[in-house]
Order: structure tokens, then sequence, then C-alpha cells
């Protein structure tokens, strides 16, 4: 019996290496045919990669093999040619040219021989020639060219003339390929019909560069003078100017391209200039630059579009000879804008001067200005600022502004303070465009103390641009706070004030609500008006303050209207706050209307706190038929977060003497709370959502990691109800606006009848990240676009209340994600509740 056992052990072991063993990536080779997996193929070419050139002859014999075994299909021989000319020698070429003649494997073969460097591989290809019909011939025709095979002149000319105008055709182009001298006399005697002039043609085009490339720079010139002339398809002559360029000698190209600028070709002009952006000359393309100022308007166009792209070729002198002599406009325009690739700082004069002028040219010279990337550029634009004219350091100022130079911003400072009020207007705008935080004191001074207006308003306009841009509001509260507390003039103070709105922050609130009551009138207005346009909720008790205790029923409508429902709809914005501004706005309304717009904006917001607001209201007979209307609305929008309280509120309204039309209404609200949850194919409709959370230099993909509050015990995250639509996507780009590079959350409970495994189905654009019950049990840091259930996890529900969170990414976009609930095995789940408040 243990002998028996041993026996049987070894064969099984036998059996299990012979299993394991790497088997021969060419083995079946043979019988592969399209339709079947390529991952034999892929074996093979992976064999083929990693073998070295030195045992290529290995695997060469036993493609051959393989090529020329009777059982091998022709799909197998196919890839064999291919496979061959990559390894392959002269003693693969027998095989292959077997299969030149046939009809299915010719085009494979001629593949394999035509990079075979074999001298046969050349012969085979020869003498299928006469053997194949014309389909295949010009195939093979067109290997012979590819191989720029000298010894097919003779054969190839032979068919220059076939009656299978695809086959002559591919015989010309052969022998341009080919390009010897008798490959040209051939071409250069050939006589074609009208249909293949043209061909004829590329051929000859084709032959002159390989003849100019081997040393015979004569005879491709005379090839190319030929189709310079006037009969000659326009394509043609300028391919000929063009390659007169290339075969030409530096000198005599050089003069060559100025002739042809200067002609009255347009196809000599157009291949000329062609071929010198393309030419590797840089002594004939400097000598042609030289020559610009000489060239009439429609050659320096012509070059001058070109030396716009070749910033290496030494144009800066004929540049400024023809700024300063031309008496064309646009090429005066041309001209400037090209030198703010070839100019120098010591050109900024020249560009300012024309700059201040009107025109075409004086918007190039801008540009050129804006553009010019050569040492010294910033230091000269200062220099003109503080030393010229004034039109010429405004063009400066506005240069340095619109190239946003850093190091710029200590001779602004200067100039700011120049007694001239154009050119320190100049001065504070360019501060404006690419001033910092550290700036903002400098320019609220000069808003103290500047004496005429329009220096202080650009000085407003300027602190408030970077405001804009700061991330740090409340430094730049602290830079503006002193200087409005020194006491400077009124005018100064209403700027100051004003400036405030853009840092925000408590102590600059409280300086604006302690200047509402200053004596000057002037101030005392704008400490209003800042508080009106105040950016945050903390502007609120302020606002209905001033509304309560208003003696002018214009300033109540103001401080509500302007000041409290603007805040009331900025989304961005903490719901509960909003809920009680606008509390506050139906307590403290003198008209109807902004009593009616809080009940339109409660109706927004999905808190109990909103929907008790409009109950109250409902009261007010004067609001009664609009708040009934907005309670409708929002129990609605809340009833799959907090059933309870809507359904009650919908049951009030149907209990009301209302219009059938809001009864209506409410009847279809009910009907939808009810099946809020969960569609009846298990999508997931109620969630939560907070965000959306950015950090900055964070690409969508690299926030997968970091850790936001939603996702920290006891982190501080605002939350809002949102439902899905009918097939369980949450579009986060819609419901978030948009935006590129964040993450957002979405939560809600399970509530199940039984402890059970259930399969979570997930889709996201982009990544997606679950918890369940505290623990992650999915992670994909994906780039996709969201697709139900392209995830798909098996996952553990307690009986009772099970919390789900999920994190979805967004690096640009679409941005959506979506869960579906099934049974472990893929069916209808039945015995659970969804909703971010299931009970």
């Amino acid at each position: 019996m243990k002998k028996a056992f041993s026996l049987v052990l070894a064969v099984f072991c036998a059996a299990s290496a012979a299993a394991q063993a790497p088997a021969d990536p060419l083995d079946g080779l043979a019988k592969w045919s399209f339709g079947q997996s390529r991952e034999s193929l892929a074996r093979v070419e992976e064999l083929m990669r990693k073998t070295a050139p030195a045992d290529y002859p290995a695997l060469e014999a036993r493609l051959i093999a393989i090529l020329k075994a009777p059982e091998t299909s022709k799909d197998a021989k196919r890839y064999v040619c291919r496979y061959l000319g990559v390894v392959g020698s002269a003693k693969c070429v027998p095989a292959l040219a077997e299969l030149l003649t046939d009809a299915d494997l010719s085009h494979p073969a001629r593949m394999a021989l035509e990079p075979l460097a074999a001298p046969e591989a050349g012969a085979a290809l020869r003498t299928a020639l006469p053997k194949v019909e014309a389909r295949l011939r010009a195939g093979i025709l067109g290997s012979i060219g590819v191989r720029r095979d000298p010894q097919a002149v003779e054969v190839v000319a032979r068919y220059v003339h076939d009656p299978d105008p695809w086959v002559a055709e591919t015989a010309l182009a052969a022998l341009g390929q080919i390009g010897t001298p008798a490959a040209a006399k051939v071409l250069a005697s050939a006589t074609v019909t009208p249909a293949l002039s043209r061909a004829l043609g590329r051929a000859e085009m084709e032959a002159a560069a390989r003849l100019a490339a081997t040393g015979n720079a004569k005879l491709a010139r005379g090839i190319l003078e030929k189709y310079l002339v006037a009969s000659q398809p326009r394509a043609l002559r300028v391919a000929a100017a063009k390659g007169m360029v290339e075969v030409l000698p530096a000198t005599e190209a050089a003069r060559w391209v100025v002739q042809s600028l200067q002609s009255d070709d347009a196809a000599r002009r157009e291949g000329a200039i062609a071929g010198f952006a393309d030419s590797k000359n840089r002594p004939m393309q400097a000598a042609v630059a030289g020559e610009l100022p000489q060239l009439p308007s429609a050659g320096q166009l012509l070059l001058l579009g070109w030396l716009n792209d070749l910033p290496d070729v030494p144009a800066r002198e004929g540049l400024l000879k023809v700024v300063s002599t031309t008496g064309d406009e646009a090429v005066r325009a041309a001209a400037l804008d090209c030198l703010a690739r070839h100019g120098t700082a010591a050109d900024v004069p020249l560009l300012a001067e024309r700059a201040a002028g009107t025109g075409p040219a004086a918007d190039a010279a801008k540009r050129a200005l804006q553009r010019l990337g050569k040492p010294g550029v910033d230091e000269a634009l200062l220099k003109l600022v503080e030393t010229s004219a004034p039109a010429i350091g405004a063009v400066a100022v506005d240069a340095l502004a619109q190239r946003r130079t850093e190091a710029a911003v200590p001779g602004l400072l200067r100039i700011m303070k120049n007694p001239d009020p154009a050119l320190a207007v100049r001065g504070v705008r360019a501060l404006g465009v690419i001033g910092r935080a550290e700036n903002v004191k400098d320019l609220a001074s000069l808003v103290a103390t500047a004496t005429q207006n329009e220096v202080r308003q650009a000085a407003e306009s300027a602190i408030a641009a970077i405001c804009r841009r700061s991330a740090d509001k409340p430094a730049l509260a602290s830079a503006i706070l002193p200087v409005l507390q020194s006491g400077p003039a009124p005018e100064a103070q209403a700027a100051l004030l004003r400036l405030l709105i853009y840092t925000g922050g408590g102590e600059a609130l409280q300086a604006v609500v302690s200047a509402m009551k200053h004596p000057n009138a002037t101030v005392a207005k704008a400490a209003t008006e800042a508080l009106v346009a105040w950016p945050d909720l903390s502007a609120g008790p302020h606002l209905l303050n001033l509304a309560r205790n208003a003696a002018d029923a214009n300033l109540n409508v103001v401080a509500l209207r302007d000041g409290c429902l603007r805040l009331a709809e900025m989304e961005e914005l903490p719901m509960a706050g909003r809920v009680d501004l606008l509390r506050g706005v139906l307590e403290n309304a003198r008209r109807p209307e902004e009593k009616k717009r809080a009940l339109t904006i409660l109706a927004e917001l999905p808190l109990p706190a909103a929907l008790e607001t409009l109950q109250s209201a409902s009261k007010d007979a004067a609001l009664q038929q609009e708040a009934w209307a907005s309670i409708i609305r929002l129990a609605r929008q809340m009833g799959a977060v907090y059933p309870k309280q809507a359904l009650a509120a919908l049951e009030q309204v149907q209990a009301q003497n209302l219009p059938e039309a809001l009864k209506q209404q409410a009847a279809q609200a009910l009907k939808a709370i009810e099946n809020a949850g969960m569609s009846p194919d298990g999508f997931v409709l109620s969630w939560l959502l907070s965000g959306p959370y950015v950090k900055e230099g964070k690409d969508g993909a690299a926030l997968f990691e970091e850790v936001f509050p939603p996702e920290q015990t006891g982190g501080q995250a605002e939350w809002r109800p949102v439902t899905a639509a009918r097939n369980g996507v949450v579009a986060l780009d819609k419901l978030l606006r948009g935006g590129n590079d964040r993450v957002a959350y979405l939560k809600t409970l399970i509530v199940s009848e039984q402890e059970q495994e259930i399969l979570l189905e997930m889709g996201s654009d982009d990544g997606i990240k679950v918890w369940l019950n505290g623990k992650v049990v999915h992670a994909n840091n994906a780039t996709r676009p969201c697709t139900p259930g392209q995830d798909k996890k098996k996952v553990r529900l307690v009986k009772g209340v099970n919390a789900m969170l999920v994190k979805i990414t967004q690096g640009g976009g679409e941005w959506a994600g979506v869960v579906r609930l099934r049974t472990a095995d893929g069916r209808d789940l039945n015995n659970v509740m969804v909703g971010p408040a299931a009970e």
C-alpha cells in the first residue's frame, strides 16, 4: 500500500512539475488564426524582446520552419513574416520569396523583406515583379522604392509606361526614391499621360533630394530648375523652389532666397521661404535676414513671419532698420512683433516710443514689450518710467504690469508717489496687478494721504484687487485698520471702510459698525454701505439692528434686501445661520416684498428650523398662501432626511383651506417622501452632502488620502440633504457647481432588520472610498467616468442602524457617485430602510 502510494505521489509530482514548466512561446503558433486569443502572440513578441541579437539566427531558423510547415495557417504566416522582418537574414529570403506571388501573403512577405539588409532580399523582390498581377506588382514596386535598390532601376523602368496607372505611378515613385543618376535619367526621359504628370513631378522632386544628399547637387539643380517655369503646376513649383534652397551652397542659396522674395512669382516666394525656414544652415539664414531691409513689402512680410519662429537667426539689426525706414504700416507692425523674439533690453526705449502712438504698429510694440525676454528688460522699463516723458513712462508702467514681474514692485512703489498724478495712477494700477499683501499698507497710506481723487481711487482699486487674490484676509485688515484709525480725511476714511469688505474679520466689522455713528455724513454712509455689503453672516445681527432702528423706511429695505437677504441666498454660507437671519428678516421687515422673498429662500434650506419658521409665518394672513407653498417645497426636499417633520407639515397643509393646486402639490410631496430613501431596484437616493474640500497644491488623486473633517473623529462638517436621480447617480458637479481637484462626502444610514451580508455596487467619477460603521470597506483611487456597478464589495450589516460614509474625489470634468444595495447573490434587497435620518 505504501509503495503504491509512493508511486502515485511520484507520478503526481512529475505531472505537476510538467504543468508548472514554462511553455515554449512558439508552440502552437502554427495553428493560430484570427478570432483566437492574442495571448500566444504576446508571448512570442515577449520572447523576441528578450532575445539578444546574437541569438537571432536560432530564432530565425525556428520561424522559417513554422513558415514552411504545411499545417501552418495563413493567419499565423502573416505574423511569422512580421517576426522575420525583425530577426531575419538572408537565410529566410527563399521562404519569404515563395510567398510574394500569393495574393493573401504577398504583402506580409514584402514587409518582411523591406528592412533586410541582405542583397538577396532585393533580388527576390526584383525577380517576383513579372510573376504577379497588377495589384501585387504595385506593392512590390513600393517595397523596392522603400529599399532604394539601385540594382532595380532597369527592371522598374519597364513599368513606367504600364497600362495600369497604379502600377505606372508606383514605378515612378520607386525611381524617385532610388534617386540615383540612372533613375533620374529614366524619369527625365519618361513620357507619361497628363493624369500621371504630377506623379512624375513628385518622383523627380524626390530624386533631386536624393541626388543632393548623395553629392550630385549639380544634377539635382538641373531637375529642380525644370520645374520652376510657370507652365508647371503650382505645387511642383513650390516644391522645386524649396528644393533649390537645399541643394545650393550657403552663399548662393541665400542669394537665391533673396531673389525669390523679390520675385513676382508667389509660388517661388512660398517655396523659397519654406526652404529657408526648414534649413539648418545658420550662415545662409543669417545672410537672408541681413537683406530684410532691401526686400519689397511682400517679401518682408513673408520673411518676418518666419523670423518670428526662428529666434536663433541673427535678425535684430535688420528688424531695427525696417522699423525706422519702412513706410508700410503692416511691415512695421510685423517687424515690431518680431523684436519680441530678437530684441534686447537696449530696444526697450524704441519699443516704448512706438507703443506710445496709435494704430497697428503701436499695438505690436506693446505686445513686444510684454513678451521681450532678454535680460535687463524690467530694469530698462523702470528706468523709462522715472526718466521719460509721461506718455512713454505710462507705456512702461503698463508693460511692467502685463509682464507681472514682482521685481518691479519697489520701483512701482516709488512711482506711485510721483507728483505727476497721471504717472502715479499708472504705477498704482500696475501694483494692483502684480502687488502682494505686504504692499497693501503702502497703498492704504496712499489712500489716506493722496490729494488727487484719481490717485486715491486708483489705490483703492489696487487694494481691492490684491485682496481678491490674497488668502490671508486678517493680515490685509491689519494693514488697513491702523491707517483708518489714524483719522485721515473723510473721503479717505470712506475709501478705507469700503476696502474692509474685501478683508472681513471681527476687528474690521467692529470698525465698520463704529464708523456708522461717525459725525461726518460721508464716513457714516460709507460704513453703512460696507455693512450692507459685508461678505459673511457675522454682519447679520448688525444688519437686523440697523433695520429695526431705521428711522428711514428706505434704510430698512436696504438693510434687509441688500444685506440680509443677499447673505441668505449665498449657498456657501452655513444654512443654520441663514435660517436665523431669515427669521430676523420676517420679524423686522416693514414691507411684504422682503417677507415673501425670505419665504422663498427658506423653502430652499432643508432644515427643521426653516420648516418651523415657515409654519410660524403661515399664521400671518398676508403671507399665508406663500408660506404654505414654501412649506410644500421644503417638506418635499427634506422628507428623506426628516420624514416625521416633513410628513406632519404636509398633513397640516392638507387640513388648510387652500387652493386645490396647493393641495395636489402636497399630496404629490407625500407620495415622494414615502419612497425617498432607496429606489425599488436598490439605488441609494437619500444622502447628506458635505463639501467641496480642497487643499492647495493637491490634485484630485492626491486628495484621496487627505483626511478632511467628515472622516475625522469629532470633525466639524456642515451637511445638507440631497436626493439622487432615479438611477442613483448623485451629480456632484451640478450640486457643487463644478470645479477641479476637490473632494465631497456623502453619508446615509442603512437600517437592517437582521445581521446580514449584502453586496455594495458602486460607481464614481473619479475616486471612491467607503466607510461602513467607521471602517473602510472599499477604496479605489480611480480616474474614470461614473458607471453604476463599476466596483463591487460584499459587506456585513449589523442588525439595526448602519452608518455609511462615501468620499468622492474630483480631478476634472464630470463629478458623480452612485451606490446600490443588493443581496449577497445580487438580488433585490427588501429588508432594509435607507435615509440619512432613517429610524
